[in-house]
């Protein structure tokens, strides 16, 4: 039989970021991204046995996210999975300037985090895919964003999360999940041009990939994977310049070496 590529993907990925002995909270909403992540992981636990815990917050955002939460209990029973669900009205917990987009980032950050902490998780496991990273990448290119925020996001951290999917494309999973059968729900907020991630899904990435190339994602995220690189050459450059020579030897240093340490001196 031919190999997958979506698992072989994500195999090479959890090969990195997951262990044997790990307990991995997956964060679920039951969309096509965070079912497929779901499914791999059980998959890989039946080969490798990372423990695994299921949870999915109810943002109170929309009508029908109640049976969302529902439907994700069962897909964890159905797997004999331990699941963590709870509803957070983010419409009440909004700070003041905060968009709906970023409250209900924010609050399921928090919850996902509390779950982890809980149950003496190693791991928290979220469904990202390429076409997220790409879309990052644009919307912070078009905000301004400095080099370490433009990169995008990492496979592993900020703390115990891991996104074992950032390499997979959506197209790819949907039609993964499709091969096996598997059911998941759809967000209709996805389909709103309110919303700045969807403005830019359906109206800059489409075009793109329309247009200009259909593989436009993939060569985004490539193309920061580089800059990536040589940007961690230069941040362990400047810590080891920080630590041998102080704020007066900076003009003897190249321009992007100089700007890391001196904000290094300055923390």
């Amino acid at each position: 039989m031919k190999p997958d590529r979506v698992e072989v993907a994500f195999l090479h990925a959890a090969g990195r970021l997951v262990g044997p002995k790990d307990l991995v909270v997956v964060g679920c909403s039951g969309g096509g991204d965070s079912m497929a992540l779901l499914r791999l992981l059980h998959r890989l636990s039946a080969r490798r046995r990372p423990a695994l815990i299921v949870a999915h917050l109810d943002h109170g955002l929309r009508r029908g996210s109640k049976a969302d939460l529902e439907f994700v209990r069962r897909a964890a029973r159905e797997l004999d999975l331990p699941f963590v669900g709870e509803r957070r009205e983010v419409p009440k917990l909004r700070r003041r300037g905060e968009s709906p987009e970023e409250a209900a980032r924010r609050v399921r950050r928090a919850f996902l985090l509390e779950a982890v902490a809980r149950h003496g998780a190693t791991k928290l496991a979220l469904g990202h895919t390429l076409d997220d990273q790409a879309e990052t990448i644009l919307m912070r290119l078009a905000r301004g964003a400095g080099p370490t925020a433009l990169l995008g996001m990492r496979e592993a951290g900020p703390g115990p999360i891991v996104r074992p999917l950032l390499d997979v494309e959506r197209a790819a999973l949907r039609s993964w999940l499709a091969r096996r059968r598997i059911d998941y729900r759809e967000d209709p907020s996805n389909e709103s041009l309110r919303f700045e991630r969807n403005r830019v899904r359906k109206l800059v990435m489409t075009v793109l990939a329309a247009k200009v190339n259909p593989k436009a994602a993939r060569h985004i995220v490539e193309g920061m994977r580089r800059l990536r690189e040589d940007a961690d050459y230069l941040d362990a450059a400047a810590r080891a310049a920080a630590e041998t020579s102080g704020a007066a030897s900076l003009e003897s240093l190249p321009k992007p070496l100089a700007e890391r340490v001196r904000r290094l001196l300055v923390c």
